[in-house]
């Protein structure tokens, strides 16, 4: 047979680096010639009709620009971004009007089949068995490699380098990461703190560089959240390398270890391996050889001569003929991700009137005109019973009545703050609760909650989540006219910490303390109580001058040691931490969790730490002046604030976090900071005894 591989035209072939499309095309033209067969690699443009026996091409607009031409092809599906972005897209559609107007269409996952109506058949990928050889050192060394991101979202960690990087920070193992500079540099940008003195990233490694890297690693962890192929170019490699692989449900029939993107989970799985290498490495060497890609071209071979056997050809271009008169309807898609919006894709013109209606009000909050292949959005964002009304030119209605049960819903805790993040967690479940949503959440320091609340699916971002019918970003925000009424329905600093969710999330308030994952008690050798002295703003720290260092000297004279468990280093911003503590330094979240839950209590500020102990139900003192009462937690805590003086600047003024020193009606003056400054140890001390005698 005449056959050509159509050069998607993005990198040359072969592919020096990276290009996994481009791997696929050359094995297949290799393996084919060994067949006997007359294979080309050409661009689109210098194919003519008639001129081939079989035109294999990869790519969507080039299979349709082969349609429009009258030339019958083959395609194979390579792009995750079809299924990531879901079904209802303009990717899908067009990959799929690319299978239905094939003579075979083939994808290489079988959770493909289903998803694109059953019209594919599965061809797995291959590896050259000949190029990539057994090595898979013992030393114990772990091997992520990849090409990270996905088109929408470049810094998003779809291949889970995180994962596979605090898994060998636990186990104190040695970790290489290795991708293309475009993609991974960029996530590794964005997440400065992975780079730890165990990870060695490698960028841009040629493919015999990458050979040799394989051989000289352990093993394989390939934590990703997405492929088109089943199993990956990527694993094939590692395993004809002789690396035992641990990777997410993307393996198809190739032994593997599978884990979910759970760090402690592939710790477990690590160690298994490491403690049973030989027989590990074995049945991955075993498992491997059926993915020869002479055993998977012989495949493809075959589906050819079906091709070429029968006058399919002949029906195919009659095909062509009968779906060109098929006039596509337009797709209307309506979401609620950070805000109600209709769009509507296709290449039949019409206009459309669009109404967004709060049901609930029975009010109008918008309406617009639009065009084919145009969008409306509300500003409004916060969550409100949507109805949506879409009306033709034909004056043909669509109702869309707002419901999330069953549906893809994801809430974004926007803000890096620990004490933010506490305090709004329980209410995503009780979110989840009430509308009976498949609730996902993006949360800082996730690892705290996720086995505890093991309803919920902690994510990273949108772009993890096919099909996401609405979106709520859950914060504090502000533009110049004061704070953002599209974001918050109300102002923020006038409620409690813990309302701003349920407001922007349409909750009924009440004050639910969050469930923190089990931990661990510090056992000391004397009884010890907690101290955090820092917070994010002077206003916030407790002023008064002999404060903190009277409270310490009480401790130490009663027989009891003050552990310091704030982050910064003594003199921060002018703070010298006081005389006679004990302070802990360089403490993960869960150590420091274990140390607050083994002491007597917790004396602290208005921060992060604060709502630690208190989730963690230490007996919490709370010092402030900065904020009122009602602005944090009010039961389990006590707060000791001086009403005599001027305080709860925090829910009268907008903060300026550009300002160290905001004191916003008495900067600058004797009675800058008073509303702490004014409060002795002798107005703590009786709440201390107190908490004692517990």
């Amino acid at each position: 047979m005449r056959i050509v591989q159509i050069n998607p035209g993005h990198m040359e072939i072969p592919p020096k680096n990276w290009g996994a499309v481009e791997k696929i095309i050359w094995y297949y033209s290799l393996e084919l010639k060994k067949l006997g067969h007359e294979v080309d690699i050409k661009y689109l443009n210098e194919i003519n009709p008639g001129e081939y026996d079989i035109v294999h091409v990869h790519m969507w607009n080039q299979a349709l620009h082969l349609y429009e031409n009258g030339i019958p092809y083959v395609y194979t599906f390579h792009d995750h971004n079809a299924y990531l972005q879901g079904n209802n897209t303009s990717l899908y559609l067009n990959n799929l009007l690319a299978m239905k107007l094939a003579d075979i269409s083939i994808v290489p996952a079988k959770f493909l089949i289903d998803y694109f109506e059953g019209i594919p058949i599965y061809l797995e990928h291959g590896i050259s068995l000949d190029e990539y050889y057994p090595g898979g050192n013992k030393n114990g060394k772990l091997l992520c490699v990849g090409n990270n991101g996905v088109s929408a979202n470049p810094t998003f960690d779809r291949k889970g380098f995180r994962y596979a990087i605090r898994a060998a920070e636990k186990l104190n193992l040695d970790i290489t990461i290795v991708g293309p500079t475009d993609s991974n540099l960029n996530f590794f940008n964005k997440n400065k703190n992975l780079l730890l003195p165990n990870v060695n990233v490698i960028y841009d490694a040629t493919s015999d560089e990458l050979k040799e890297i394989y051989r000289n690693h352990s093993m394989l962890i390939h934590a990703t959240s997405i492929e088109a192929g089943h199993p990956p170019l990527t694993i094939l490699e590692a395993a004809a390398s002789g690396l035992p692989v641990i990777t997410t449900d993307c393996s198809g029939d190739l032994y593997t270890l599978n884990a979910d993107r759970d760090y402690n989970e592939i710790s477990e799985k690590i160690n298994h391996v490491l403690s049973n290498y030989d027989s590990e490495q074995q049945k991955t060497l075993e498992s491997v050889q059926k993915y020869d890609w002479k055993n998977v071209v012989f495949k493809l071979e075959n589906l050819y001569k079906d091709i070429s056997k029968s006058d399919m050809k002949n029906k195919s271009l009659n095909m062509y003929k009968s779906i060109k008169k098929i006039n596509h309807r337009n797709l209307i898609k309506i979401t609620f991700n950070d805000g109600a919006k209709v769009n509507i894709s296709g290449q039949k013109p019409e206009k459309y009137e669009i109404k967004f209606i709060d049901a609930n009000k029975n009010e109008l909050v918008y309406s617009s005109s639009v065009s084919t292949n145009s969008w409306a959005k509300t500003n409004k964002k916060y969550y409100s019973n949507w109805k949506v009304i879409v009306t033709d030119s034909k004056n043909n209605v669509i109702e869309h009545d707002f419901d999330l049960k069953d549906k893809k819903v994801l809430i974004l805790l926007d803000s890096k703050s620990l004490g933010d993040t506490i305090a709004w967690i329980p209410y995503v479940d009780e979110f989840r609760k009430k509308h009976g949503c498949k609730t996902y959440v993006t949360a800082f320091n996730s690892y705290l909650f996720e086995s505890v609340y093991p309803e919920l699916k902690f994510v990273h971002t949108f772009d993890e989540i096919p099909d996401c019918y609405a979106t709520y970003k859950i914060g504090w925000f502000y533009d110049s006219n004061g704070y953002n009424r599209n974001m918050n329905p109300n102002d923020p600093n006038k409620m409690s910490l813990q309302e701003t969710i349920t407001d922007i999330l349409g909750l009924e308030y009440k004050e639910i303390k969050p469930r923190i994952i089990e931990l661990p008690k510090y056992e000391a050798e004397r009884p010890y109580v907690c101290i955090a002295t820092h917070s994010t703003a002077q206003a916030k720290y407790w002023n008064n001058p002999t404060g903190w260092q009277e409270l310490v000297d009480y401790f130490n004279s009663i027989g009891i040691d003050v552990y310091l468990i704030s982050s910064e280093e003594d003199g921060y911003m002018g703070n010298k931490q006081p005389i006679g503590v004990k302070k802990i330094n360089k403490k993960s979240l869960d150590e420091i969790g274990s140390i607050l839950l083994g002491s007597k209590m917790f004396i602290g500020l208005g921060s992060g730490l604060t709502w630690y102990a208190w989730a963690l139900n230490v007996p919490t003192v709370l010092i402030s002046g900065f904020s009122e009462p009602y602005q944090e937690m009010k039961s389990d805590v006590v707060r000791i604030i001086n009403t005599d003086v001027c305080h709860g600047c925090f829910a009268k003024h907008l903060f300026d976090r550009g300002d160290w020193n905001w004191c916003p009606e008495h900067k600058g003056t004797e009675r800058q900071f008073e509303c702490t400054k004014s409060i002795t140890f002798d107005m703590v001390k009786p709440h201390i005894e107190n908490l004692l005698k517990l």
